[in-house]
């Protein structure tokens, strides 16, 4: 459907929240737990530059580095609805690290980026901290991973970027082939993406979500969304729209936030009918500046967007659109 020129302003749900950081440190990783916290991984200045740029993400490319080659320690910073905490980790050397809170307040970090050798052996790109930051346990997610989420039945669901699912670092055969996987805590592979009749294979997983009511996931190369419900079942709803960051999902509609070109920050809301969507309005969300997509952060989970402007947290919610 063509864009019409109105535009709906979505205002925050309440007053953004001010992130606590200790001085010194800088954010490395954010991600938001299916009920809403907030945990960070920050790492301090003591550690050389050109060491936090590969843990942070300045200067990331694909072709990058899977372990850093000096140690570092990190503070694991856990700050919402139920609990606000802080604890500190060390002997880490993932590059460009991803976390997520796991539903028993354990914590899991991971690497994008995970090495197959020659002889078959290969790295272990997951690592789970408990409550005091000591590492209980390790494991295989594959390499090339853009996005790790946690369900209501505490499984993993990971998201592969195109490497991850056409083979590098040494991976013939790799583990994650269908762009969108589901794993035990323990790291059992338990469920792999299959798209319905009509709709390509994943590419690439640009976006994730995984609410309430299932997982959602937005890819390359068509950019449709996919639901899998909690049955593995798969509906699809063809969109029109490429390269979108994040979504919210709920109530049969999608706020989509950013896209190729001109369209890298606005939103759009979609209506999910049938087997398509249906644009409805681009929508602008309320911000003390415009979002700048190389620093700040836009994650989708459940009805909401959170934006991350460095240490200020804003929720967007779906609801406020009904």
């Amino acid at each position: 459907m063509a864009r019409g020129t109105s535009r709906i302003e979505l205002r925050p749900r309440e007053s953004p929240r001010r992130l606590s950081r200790p001085s010194g440190f800088e954010t490395a990783s954010v991600s938001v737990g299916l009920h809403g916290d907030v945990v960070r991984l920050l790492i301090g200045e003591e550690n050389n530059k050109a060491l936090r740029d590969k843990i942070v993400g300045r200067g990331k490319t694909l072709f990058g580095k899977s372990r850093t080659d000096l140690e570092y320690s990190a503070i694991i910073s856990i700050s919402g609805r139920s609990q606000n905490n802080e604890l500190s980790v060390s002997s880490m050397t993932a590059t460009f690290p991803l976390i997520e809170l796991l539903r028993d307040g354990e914590i899991l970090v991971v690497a994008p980026r995970c090495r197959r050798y020659p002889d078959g052996t290969h790295e272990l790109n997951a690592k789970v901290y408990d409550h005091a930051g000591l590492k209980r346990r390790d494991f295989l997610l594959g390499d090339g991973i853009s996005h790790v989420q946690t369900d209501a039945e505490g499984n993993l669901w990971v998201g592969y970027f195109d490497e991850g699912v056409f083979g590098n670092f040494g991976w013939e055969s790799p583990v994650g082939a269908s762009g969108l996987s589901c794993f035990t805590t323990a790291g059992r592979k338990i469920w792999d993406y299959q798209p319905p009749e009509g709709f390509e294979p994943i590419s690439e997983c640009y976006a994730l979500n995984v609410s309430a009511s299932g997982t959602w996931a937005y890819y390359y190369t068509d950019f449709p969304i996919a639901h899998v419900d909690s049955h593995r079942r798969v509906p699809c709803w063809s969109t029109e729209s490429s390269g979108g960051r994040a979504f919210a999902v709920g109530n049969g509609k999608v706020l989509l936030y950013g896209g190729y070109d001109e369209r890298r920050t606005p939103c759009s809301l979609l209506r999910l009918d049938g087997g398509a969507s249906e644009f409805i309005s681009d929508v602008s969300l309320v911000l003390p500046r415009e979002i700048d997509p190389t620093k700040d952060i836009v994650l989708g989970r459940g009805k909401e967007l959170h934006v991350f402007l460095a240490d200020d947290w804003f929720v967007f919610s779906l609801d406020s659109l009904d």
